[in-house]
């Protein structure tokens, strides 16, 4: 007799049929190797396959739940109508931009890129001036060293374990990144390991100390008066672990100068940890500073080009957005044809595009990308460790990869002639007419390689952090600490991290979410 199963059950799931496959975590900035059981070009299972790293939350189970649009019309997509309509209006505008003072530009908005369709994008922007590249998120991190972005080797097991005190500021690792909150657990069970945190009351499956939730404990803990200062004062190698929401703070470049008076931070120890939301944040940091969308963006441009970027789900874009109903936007001195370019997986951005119809944007057009695991990409992950993902699904028949949508574009402005554009015209570009050859240049901000392949030596090498050992000679600016409260964590794993574009489209995950907001808080 064989086992008494449901029939559902053993239609569905046969062992037999799935096809092994290895990915990357999406949902978080840690990136960790994954085991994907596929069929039919749609992914069932997804388990931990880090030896290192035996532990995978619920988003990383579930996270492919939210790929897979069934409901998506699959309408074919005028490739050749779209890039003639886009070059034509691009050297329209050109022309006109040496009649007029305040010269249009075509804003590109992007969030969780590649390192491939990044360096294509500043390639682009290298080519043509007319191109802004922005940020969607409204944080101003600092880049000039690895050490103000990403996490220093101070918090790998063996260092570590010579830390007897942490500091917690506005982070949730939990939630954010669980792979950290395991090793600060397991430095706990070890002894002799205190953890202060200044930001909400958190659950991290382990004693806390809570300070409180104000932004001025840091300006107390300079100035010696609060009580945890003893216990800063008789740590032994402390770490100090924030992330990139801090960075929305206009005040936020002084708690690392504030925390040097009390003698938490040493440059030998170099104990500063910045831990990012997403996979791509650090990849992104690593390249360019690239300014966030403000309104001085929505001015004087004619067209707004969205990468996997949702303006409805945006903090920051749908305050944008939301303001020509205030006809903030509609100046004597803006062009009245904009364009809405919604370069995703899915049409999301169509709502914003109604909204803001004849008054933000006259025209729309849907590019339809692949899917995650759809190619090949190539990630830097918050510990400087290089993540690559393999094409393992071809769901979309109708998408293209964004690093091909990219070149393309990239390709129909080098054969139209920009004439306000004659200086960077004479610059040296990349040839990306061979993809092999572009892929080799990916890397080449680390490494000068010939061949990107699963074999190369520097995929397993970790990117080192880099900090200023000198002293700064020059005043810095003062800056006014702002007596407020950081960001406010709710003990859901949905609501926690919400920075990956998989967990809002998934019905397991947004259910489980709603039964322990309902059984855990009363206001919702």
């Amino acid at each position: 007799m064989g086992a008494l199963t449901l029939k559902v059950f053993s239609d569905e799931l046969r062992e037999w049929e799935f096809i092994e496959g290895e990915g990357i975590d999406p949902t978080d900035s840690f990136g960790v190797s994954l085991r994907l059981s596929i069929r039919e070009n749609q992914i069932f299972l997804a388990e931990p396959n880090d030896p290192s790293t035996p532990w995978l939350t619920d988003k990383g189970r579930l996270f492919f739940d939210g790929m897979f649009d069934k409901s998506s019309d699959d309408k074919q997509t005028n490739w050749e109508g779209f890039f003639s309509d886009i070059s034509e209006l691009m050297y329209f505008i050109d022309h006109l931009n040496l009649h007029k003072r305040n010269a249009f530009s075509f804003i590109f908005a992007f969030e969780n890129l590649s390192l491939e369709t990044l360096n294509m994008l500043y390639l682009l922007k290298q080519n043509c001036s007319l191109v802004e590249l922005r940020k969607v998120e409204s944080h101003k991190g600092f880049n000039d060293f690895e050490s103000q972005y990403q996490l220093s080797s101070t918090l790998d097991k063996p260092k570590l374990h010579m830390s007897s005190l942490g500091i917690l500021i506005n982070t949730n690792p939990r939630y954010e990144g669980y792979v950290l909150n395991l090793n600060l657990r397991q430095r706990f069970l070890k002894g002799n390991f205190k953890l202060l945190n200044v930001g909400s009351m958190l659950d991290l499956t382990f004693p806390v100390y809570n300070l409180g939730s104000n932004f001025s404990i840091l300006k107390s803990l300079a100035e010696g008066s609060h009580l945890s200062c003893q216990d800063i004062k008789n740590a032994e190698f402390p770490v100090v672990i924030t992330n990139t929401e801090i960075f929305k703070r206009n005040d936020a470049k002084v708690f690392a100068e504030v925390l040097k008076y009390v003698n938490v931070l040493d440059t030998a120890w170099n104990n500063v940890n910045v831990l990012n939301h997403n996979i791509s944040s650090v990849g992104i940091q690593s390249l360019n500073r690239f300014l966030p969308l403000s309104t001085e963006d929505f001015v004087n441009f004619f067209g707004l080009y969205c990468i996997n970027a949702s303006l409805g789900s945006t903090a920051n874009m749908k305050k944008l957005v939301e303001l020509h109903l205030l006809d903030i936007f509609n100046m004597p001195s803006t062009l009245p044809n904009k364009v809405l370019v919604d370069h995703n997986v899915n049409s999301i951005n169509d709502s914003v595009y109604s909204k803001g119809q004849n008054k933000l944007f006259n025209n729309y057009f849907h590019l339809p990308t692949s899917l995650f695991l759809e190619d090949n990409e190539t990630y830097i992950n918050t510990q400087g460790f290089i993540k690559r993902t393999t094409k393992l699904i071809n769901f979309k028949k109708n998408s293209k990869a964004s690093w091909q949508i990219t070149r393309k574009f990239y390709a129909n402005t080098k054969s139209v002639l920009f004439f306000n554009n004659t200086k960077d015209n004479k610059l040296i570009n990349f040839d990306s007419v061979n993809s092999f050859n572009f892929k080799n240049y990916v890397n080449f901000q680390f490494y000068a390689v010939q061949t990107l392949v699963s074999l190369s030596f520097y995929l397993t090498k970790k990117n080192l952090p880099l900090s200023s050992a000198s002293t700064n000679n020059l005043k810095s600016v003062k800056v006014k600490v702002l007596n407020t409260k950081v960001k406010g964590w709710l003990d859901d794993f949905f609501n926690g991290n919400g920075k990956d574009s998989f967990s809002y489209n998934s019905y397991v995950l947004v259910n489980c979410s709603k039964i322990t907001r309902s059984s855990t808080t009363n206001f919702f």
